[in-house]
C-alpha cells in the first residue's frame, strides 16, 4: 500500500544530494488543439496575449508569469497565473486543464540525479540545460518536465496519479527528519 507523504518533503537521493519536493500552484492551464492551420490560428490566438507558438518541442516561449510549450505539431499548452480569454475557432479548441494537472517542484543539488534515477532521461545541465522541457513517462505515465533552474525542476503529472507518482518519487529519497 503506498504511504502518504506531506509535502513539502526535504531528502537526499543515493548520492546523497540534498532534494526538496513540494506542490507549486499550477495557475491556470490550457491546452490549445487543432487541425488544419492550427499553427496560423493559435498563433493569433497566443498573440493577442503577447505569446507565441514555440518554434521546437524543447523550448518554450515565456512572458511575464505565462508558458507555452509545444507538445506536438498541432497542439500547445499555456500556463498562467490567470485565466485567459481563448475562444475556440474552426481551426483550434481551447481546453482548460487546470485541474488535470498538479506541479511539483523538485529543488536543490540532487534533484536532477532523483529524476535520471526514475525516467530513463540524462537531467544533466549538459543534457538538458535551464529553459527546456521534455515530455516523457514517469512509471508509464506521461508527464512533462521542465528545467526552471540549475537545480530546480518542474513536473506537471495527472492529477488522478499524483499520490502515486509523489510516492515513487519519495520511495528514491532518504528523508531528511
Amino acid at each position: 500500500m503506498a504511504k502518504k507523504h506531506n509535502l513539502p518533503l526535504r531528502g537526499v537521493n543515493s548520492d546523497g544530494a540534498a532534494v526538496s519536493v513540494r506542490e507549486v500552484d499550477l495557475g491556470y492551464l490550457a491546452q490549445l488543439a487543432g487541425w488544419g492551420d492550427f499553427v496560423s490560428a493559435a498563433d493569433n490566438m497566443l498573440r493577442a496575449q503577447a505569446l507565441a507558438i514555440p518554434e521546437d518541442y524543447r523550448t518554450p516561449v515565456r512572458r511575464g508569469m505565462m508558458t507555452v510549450w509545444r507538445i506536438a505539431p498541432d497542439r500547445v499548452l499555456v500556463r498562467s497565473d490567470a485565466k485567459l480569454d481563448f475562444t475556440s475557432t474552426e481551426s483550434v479548441v481551447a481546453l482548460d486543464l487546470s485541474h488535470a494537472r498538479v506541479c511539483l517542484a523538485l529543488e536543490g543539488p540532487g534533484a536532477a540525479g532523483l529524476l535520471s534515477r526514475v525516467i530513463a532521461l540524462d537531467f544533466s545541465e549538459t543534457a538538458f540545460p535551464v529553459g527546456t522541457f521534455v515530455q516523457t513517462s514517469l512509471h508509464h505515465v506521461g508527464v512533462l518536465i521542465e528545467r526552471t533552474g540549475e537545480r530546480e525542476f518542474m513536473a506537471f503529472i495527472p492529477t488522478t496519479w499524483a499520490r502515486s507518482l509523489t510516492d515513487l518519487l519519495v520511495t528514491h529519497l532518504a528523508i531528511a527528519a
